[in-house]
């Protein structure tokens, strides 16, 4: 037996004046929607624009804001005074840059890193001599790589792993008790291969000097002190039994810096390259970092900005994962990919930053019971950073290409992506004669002054010093430093650089990205089709919105006499757009037919037939447009009188309601009716 109905006696009954108000809502929106509005498939791929662009624009814009937010700008300077100060001469220290034989080498260790970070007394917290807010983490760690004396022809040079006594003699003898306390056998033993994963990921890789190439795990170390006293001693022992003789390829000095005051963590690395010339070339490397930064002591910007990062992350996990997950056809897709390694880098460079974070604890924990002769190793935090830092670029490389595609809606993307479709091969083809030109270029001036010339000493440094002078990103060129083959050989050079590689072969290449993006252009206008523009639709699709946002913004448009008559400025906008049409015509060099003229200049009989079913086109929008106008004045007069003369629901006092309704729909066409 089914329950009876019982009507609802809350619901509200509806009167003729809600039907009027929704009438005329509804022929607003009518008025709005034009006939390109009624295509399915372009809303379609434009309501795909839209999500993608709501998503994809908050993932670019919230790296660009972690990137703004997360970035701390005292790096660059924490780095450069360190290298000021390492490198010249001041009052209680000598610089690197005037270390320039090897025996110098012990004078500028005594007096700049254990005169300038130690003292005698191990319970005080000694700092840097030239900055009172720096300290030395750990000690001084000392690499020695020995040549073999055996190195032929172009191959690399071979460094000695045997192990030596004292004045790098042979054979190695093992006293006892050298376990115990310092062992001053250690510096004549080569370093023990480093068994960690992370070690063996972040440190075996080269160093690559003025020279040579440099392993990283590969030589002779020793320590200095905590005190001062300690690591004289250990200076003296090392300079008495010749530890840096002749047979020395290069000596690292490695040590970490904590600024205090800027929370800052400045890896440093001394490289001091033996050259067979008698001298040493001194190089510094300072790799400022901040490693303390974790999720508590992050400011409010930065934990703000990493919330909604993880908010809108997620949203683009399921943006990317359920549609696959039900269509997996769907993962041959380039740009599915794309998403797909968008998310891989994410997770990789979170995974990273948690990585970093252990490692940092656990560096930080052994520094608090580190002994006098520990060295704290913070390279491999500092190497991950930077590589963190790179993961970073590509994932915003990445992003933008991906927004690069969400914005092939507006003409100017379009245009720019279909010319290097077009032009690929022949840009390909030119890239490809620029560059084995300047190749041949860059061999010819390295042959002829490499030996004299800094900017040449090299392949590589030719070539790129030929692309930045062909480019206009230096003037440090000369014409001078092309004369070491004769004046006129360099006049000839420096002719060729400036004419044939900077103005002729860079002035092919544009044109030709000129003479395809005109045919692109071109194209795409011929091929343009009567169809509604994004703007356009999100005008029509998201109306309430931005008549909400007008409203509260104040935007709403007003209408503004301007001394003159309603009829006056109707007739005053019709002129300016015939005005505004004429002069596009005049401008394109071509008249049309106006119906009412007749014909006014050379048209062909495909673009009367195209003008015609324009103009077709406009009269009928124009002609329905009219009638929406219309009903809705009517549907505005009915609402005026009932809410004048009518009572609280809008019912008039007198007349038949039916006879009204009646007449204003014979004065209206059938379709609005």
């Amino acid at each position: 037996m089914y329950r009876p109905y019982v009507p609802d006696g809350k619901a509200k009954r509806h009167n003729r004046m809600d039907y009027l108000n929704l009438r005329l809502r509804s022929l607003r929106s009518q008025l709005m929607i034009t006939a390109g509005h009624r295509n399915e498939e372009l809303n379609l791929k434009y309501r795909t624009i839209v999500r993608e662009l709501w998503v994809y624009g908050k993932l670019f814009l919230i790296h660009l804001f972690l990137n703004l937010a997360l970035v701390n700008r005292l790096l660059y300077y924490n780095g450069e005074s360190i290298t000021n100060l390492m490198m010249y001469n001041h009052t209680n220290s000598i610089g690197l840059s005037h270390v320039l034989f090897l025996h110098q080498l012990y004078p500028f260790i005594e007096q700049t890193l254990i005169n300038g970070f130690s003292s005698n007394d191990p319970h005080l917290v000694t700092h840097w001599n030239h900055v009172n807010s720096t300290k030395l983490l750990g000690v001084v760690r000392m690499r020695l790589l020995r040549d073999t004396g055996e190195q032929y022809g172009l191959k690399d040079p071979e460094y000695t792993e045997k192990q030596y006594t004292d004045g790098w003699s042979l054979p190695h003898i093992r006293e006892p008790y050298t376990d115990k306390y310092w062992s001053i056998f250690l510096p004549w033993l080569p370093m023990t291969q480093i068994g960690g994963f992370w070690e063996r990921c972040f440190l075996s890789v080269r160093q690559y000097g003025y020279y040579s190439s440099y392993p990283e795990l590969k030589g002779y170390v020793t320590t200095l002190r905590k005190k001062r006293d300690d690591s004289l001693k250990v200076l003296t022992y090392l300079h008495k039994n010749n530890w840096i003789d002749d047979r020395t390829a290069a000596v690292f000095l490695d040590f970490t810096l904590y600024n205090v005051d800027a929370n800052m963590f400045s890896v440093c690395s001394i490289r001091c390259e033996n050259l067979p010339f008698g001298i040493i070339r001194s190089s510094l490397n300072v790799n400022s970092v901040s490693l303390t930064e974790t999720v508590e002591t992050l400011p409010w910007v930065g934990m703000i900005c990493l919330l909604i990062y993880v908010l809108i992350w997620l949203e683009l996990g399921i943006t990317v994962i359920v549609p696959l997950w039900f269509e997996p056809k769907l993962l041959k897709r380039f740009w599915v990919k794309i998403d797909l390694l968008i998310l891989a880098l994410s997770i990789t460079v979170v995974t990273l930053m948690v990585l970093r974070e252990g490692i940092v604890s656990k560096l930080l924990a052994v520094l608090e019971v580190a002994s006098t002769h520990d060295f704290i190793d913070f390279r491999i935090p500092a190497r991950l950073t930077e590589f963190t830092v790179m993961l970073m670029g590509f994932l915003v490389c990445l992003v933008t290409l991906r927004l690069w595609k969400v914005m092939q809606f507006a003409s100017i993307f379009q245009i720019f992506t279909m010319t290097l479709a077009l032009a690929w091969k022949a840009l390909f083809s030119t890239a490809c004669v620029i560059c084995i030109f300047m190749m041949a270029f860059g061999i010819a001036t390295v042959s002829i002054n490499g030996n004299n010339n800094e900017h040449f000493r090299s392949l590589l440094h030719g070539m790129a010093t030929v692309m930045c002078f062909s480019f206009g990103f230096t003037s440090h060129v000369e014409p001078k430093e092309l004369f070491h083959g004769g004046i006129f050989m360099g006049l000839l050079i420096y002719g060729i650089m400036a004419f044939t590689v900077s103005i002729l072969l860079t002035n092919v290449f544009v044109s030709i990205l000129n003479n395809y993006f005109t045919a692109a252009k071109a194209i795409r206008d011929r091929n343009r089709t009567e169809q509604i523009t994004f703007w356009e639709f999100l005008r029509v699709e998201y109306a309430d919105i931005i008549r909400v946002t007008r409203e509260a913004f104040g935007c709403e448009k007003k209408y503004r006499r301007k001394k003159r008559t309603v009829a006056e400025n109707i007739q005053r906008k019709l002129d300016l757009q015939a005005a505004a049409v004429a002069s596009v015509r005049t401008k394109r060099g071509r008249s049309y037919r106006i119906p009412s003229k007749g014909r006014t200049g050379n048209v062909t009989d495909d673009e009367e037939e195209e003008y015609e079913r324009k103009a077709q086109a406009q009269q009928k929008a124009r002609i329905a447009r009219t009638y929406t106008i219309a009903a809705i004045l009517q549907t505005q007069m009915e609402i005026a009188e009932r809410k004048l003369f009518g009572d609280k629901e809008g019912n008039l006092r007198s007349g038949s309601e039916d006879e009204d309704d009646a007449g204003q729909e014979q004065n209206l066409p059938r379709q609005y009716v």
